[in-house]
């Protein structure tokens, strides 16, 4: 117990000369300034301010006891300053422990060095590194004042610090050397009313000399640290430094208040429904008015004045082009007499430019993908003229045997191959196009069989542009006919050579003088009457000139010099397609130059197809064609169209791409070029006849969809749905009972498992095999469309003369029949003074009491009439029949 008052002493009294040398502390407040803007010390001159502090210790012991009543005020200023205590405090205080330690062991006088040092280091080094830290020069300058106050007992400031708080302190630590507050989520409670009043102090803090600091800890200086920057009673000190607004942390925006806005109200429920007060309307209307589309200054807004587009483009997208609202372009449109929507598509050039024409606007149609997608602009005569001579060679001529119907094309054309081939035709008329090659004694000629009715014009078309030589059949005994004359003309437009066979020579009407007449008169002079048209006489069943017929084509072909390059790559034109049940899409084409071999890509106008299998007319497996040679292919994508030109590409891949980019907006055109309704029609009341059509080949549907839009009518209008090639599906039966509309077959059958849905819906279906029959029966269901035509035919007339009552039939009227025949349940009219009254029904006629069915002029008798009452003595009671007439197209 000695030792440890005696060690206290010790420390009084260095206490004392500590005081007693700062009774200059203005330079020691300068001096501390300086520190705080400059660098900290270097470790060697800390050294030599403490050997300084030692000597000054020991020189001023003497006046120890003059200033010993001070000493209670000292825990008041290392309350403050022990705040900011750092690392190197911490090392000295540590030091200061280990030398107290060592005094109790050994007898310490009071004269002794080494506990003066370490102690006097210890408070000199806390004082300045506290000011440096709180930078608070209003607290510093008045402690003296509350040193001298304060009286507090001596032992409560001085007692060290126990060693075992440091050892509990530590335990809480975790492996990681940080406490388990530093890892969880901190959360900053708002500051109190009564933290808010005060000054702003931080006087809860621990100081250096509490039991409850934590000395030797460089976490809980570092938490201390955390705690100052985010403590939210900061913002209220007014001795706290200003912040950056950019920088302002979370705790300011949660104290703000936020202000209320009643000038905007989202629309709720309760508004929908009407629950809230008439007051409060008003707001919700005013957020819509605010959230309205922006109005852009017109003016503003730069137009081209020149721009590029592509055909077809739709009306939105030329708008959005020209910068311009797509109403505005409609609005043009519609003054100068065209009706368009937003989605319509304008696939016209001239329309286009002068829809740029009247905005001030100069439209360029780019062409370049249709370049890209178009194989050749050359036709396959002028890329043959184009190919170098050598690789030439002559071709077989291509003879199409045209003429008028039942003229013997297709009987002289079996005659030329040894086959019966009209034995097999339907009605004993052509109604597919035919092509085959034929070896004769002169060379292998490539015929084409076209139809004659009128209804395949097109396919006399096709035919006369594919061939060389056209063969015009004229029967002897009937002469030129129209479809005779639409040959002539189709061959003449394609400048193709013309040979006339006249046929029947074998008949005993046969006279050539008055076919020889008729091609004069259509400018086509016969070599018997010295001009160049070539005409032979010939029989078909006979064979008679035949052979003259033959030599005549092959020197025809011999003065053309028919060539072709079988080198390069096959291009032609499709003769026929159809749908076959096991091969799916097949195609009858004809190739003009070049060679078609197993394997290749091809593509067609809105189809392609690898060529998997290809047959010549006799069924069989060819691996290669040549110019002018006909086969059937397969391996199709899609049923291509009958005059369709084809080309060979690189490969299948190629082919799908060049397809997939013209298949881009034409289903959008398709759309475009359906019939608009016609508001005069709607006007007028007409009936539509809704068709699908289903045929066996292309050609055929051609023929009949042709046929049926030259079906004119003002009372009827006759639309086709659909057209496809195939038998009639399910698909088909459902499609028609929706559209109410009549499946018309030709050469074509039902699917077997769609036969019983033609009851269920009550769907009209028609087949046929001659296309007469087809046209004729089509005209007898527009005709029955139509609501018959009723005529009134009077039969009699009866003069009234007196009228009975009665109470349970009401008036009855004794007349006399005046002209003609009174019958009942006819019509009949009540007329006064020539005006007609009433219209009705006769419901009861009697003669004296009984029933009669009717009453011959001369004779009275009683009549009923059905619904009036009004008639008067004198009116005249007229008897007609209706009479219903079908009307006509």
């Amino acid at each position: 117990m000695e030792k440890v008052k005696l060690t206290k002493n010790l420390k009084l009294k260095i206490k004392n000369a500590q005081l007693t040398k700062a009774a200059g502390l203005d330079k020691l407040k300068q001096k501390l300034a300086q520190a705080g803007s400059s660098e900290p010390k270097s470790c060697a001159e800390k050294s030599s301010i403490k050997e300084k502090s030692v000597k000054v210790g020991t020189i001023a012991n003497p006046n120890a006891t003059v200033n010993t009543e001070l000493a209670p005020a000292e825990p008041t200023s290392r309350r403050i300053r022990a705040k900011n205590r750092s690392s190197f405090s911490a090392e000295e205080e540590s030091s200061a422990l280990a030398s107290l330690d060592k005094s109790e062991n050994s007898s310490v006088s009071i004269t002794d060095p080494e506990p003066q040092i370490e102690i006097i280091d210890e408070v000199i080094e806390e004082s300045p590194i506290v000011n440096q830290f709180t930078e608070v020069p209003s607290e510093e300058s008045n402690i003296p004042e509350p040193i001298v106050k304060e009286e507090e007992p001596e032992p409560k400031f001085v007692k060290p610090v126990e060693p075992k708080n440091v050892v509990m302190i530590k335990s809480k630590f975790g492996p990681t050397g940080k406490h388990i507050n530093h890892l969880l989520a901190k959360t900053f409670k708002a500051p109190n009313k009564e933290e808010k009043s005060g000054t702003g102090s931080k006087s809860t803090k621990p100081v250096s000399g509490d039991k409850t600091a934590k000395p030797g800890s460089s976490e809980t200086v570092e938490s201390n640290n955390r705690e100052k920057q985010f403590n939210p009673t900061s913002r209220t000190s007014p001795s706290a430094p200003r912040r950056d607004i950019g920088k302002k942390p979370l705790t300011d925006f949660r104290d703000r208040t936020k202000k209320s806005d009643d000038s905007v109200k989202v629309f709720t429920g309760r508004d929908r429904y009407g629950l809230n007060e008439g007051g409060e309307e008003d707001r919700w209307r005013k957020k819509r008015v605010y959230k309205q589309k922006k109005h852009y200054d017109e003016a503003s807004i730069q137009r081209p004045t020149h721009i590029k587009i592509s055909l077809p483009i739709t009306v939105k997208d030329l708008a959005a082009e020209m910068k311009l609202k797509a109403s505005e372009v409609i609005q043009k449109l519609f003054i100068h007499g065209m009706t368009y929507v937003v989605n319509d598509v304008l696939d016209s050039e001239t329309t286009v430019q002068f829809i740029g024409l009247e905005f001030g606007c100069t439209i360029d149609i780019d062409y370049s993908e249709q370049d890209k997608l178009c194989l050749s602009y050359d036709t396959v005569k002028e890329e043959i003229q184009s190919t170098d001579p050598n690789k030439l060679v002559i071709r077989s001529p291509i003879v199409a045997f045209m003429g008028h119907v039942d003229h013997g094309k297709t009987t002289l054309i079996d005659s030329l191959r040894k086959s019966n081939i009209a034995a097999t035709e339907a009605g004993a008329i052509t109604q597919h196009m035919g092509a085959f090659c034929c070896t004769t004694p002169v060379g292998d000629i490539t015929i084409l069989d076209t139809p004659g009715h009128e209804a395949f014009s097109a396919m006399r078309a096709r035919g006369a542009e594919v061939c060389d030589i056209v063969v015009l059949v004229v029967a002897g005994d009937e002469g030129i006919k129209e479809q005779t004359i639409e040959a002539i003309e189709h061959a003449k437009a394609a400048n193709i050579a013309i040979v006339v066979a006249i046929n029947k020579c074998d008949k005993p009407n046969f006279n050539s003088e008055t076919v020889y007449r008729q091609l004069a008169e259509i400018n086509l002079l016969p070599e018997a009457w010295g001009g160049t048209t070539v005409t032979i006489n010939t029989s078909a069943k006979t064979g008679e000139g035949l052979p003259e017929l033959l030599e005549m084509l092959a020197l025809q072909a011999e003065i053309l010099e028919l060539k072709a390059d079988p080198l390069a790559r096959a291009r032609g034109l499709v003769i026929e397609s159809e749908l076959h049940k096991g091969l799916g899409p097949v195609a009858t084409i004809l190739i003009q130059n070049g060679s078609l071999r197993l394997g290749e890509a091809l593509v067609f106008n809105d189809c392609y197809g690898k060529v998997k299998t290809m047959h010549n007319e006799h069924n069989q497996l060819m691996q290669e064609a040549g110019p002018s040679v006909p086969v059937l292919i397969t391996g199709l994508s899609d049923i291509p169209k009958a005059g369709d030109p084809f080309f060979v590409v690189k490969n299948e891949k190629t082919a799908k791409d060049i397809i997939q980019a013209r298949s881009v907006g034409q289903q959008r055109f398709a759309l475009q070029q359906k019939k608009r309704p016609n508001f005069d029609s709607m006007l007028q009341n007409k009936k539509t006849l809704k068709l699908m059509v289903k045929a066996d080949v292309q050609g055929s549907i051609e023929a009949l969809v042709s046929s049926i839009s030259k079906i004119k009518s003002e009372k009827v209008d006759v639309e086709v749905l659909t057209s496809s090639v195939g038998e009639i599906s399910e698909s088909d039966i459902r499609l028609a009972a929706a559209s109410k509309a009549v499946i018309l077959g030709f050469h074509t059958g039902i699917e077997s498992h769609a036969e019983p849905l033609i009851k269920s819906l009550g769907v009209q279906i028609e087949l046929f095999s001659v296309i007469y029959h087809a046209i004729d029966a089509i005209k007898e269901i527009m005709t029955s469309l139509l609501d018959p035509i009723a005529e009134e035919k009077d039969e009699g007339s009866a003069e009234i003369k007196e009228i009975f009552k009665s109470s349970q039939v009401g008036s009855i009227y004794g007349c006399i029949v005046t002209e003609g025949i009174m019958t009942r349940n006819h019509k009949v009219r009540v007329l006064r003074n020539k005006e007609i009254l009433w219209k009705g029904t006769l419901s009861s006629l009697k003669r004296v009491k009984e029933d009669v069915k009717e009453v011959r002029k001369g004779l009275e008798c009683g009549i009923l009439l059905e619904g009036y009452q009004q008639a008067q003595v004198g009116d005249v009671l007229q008897c007609y029949e209706v009479i219903y007439h079908p009307q006509k197209l």
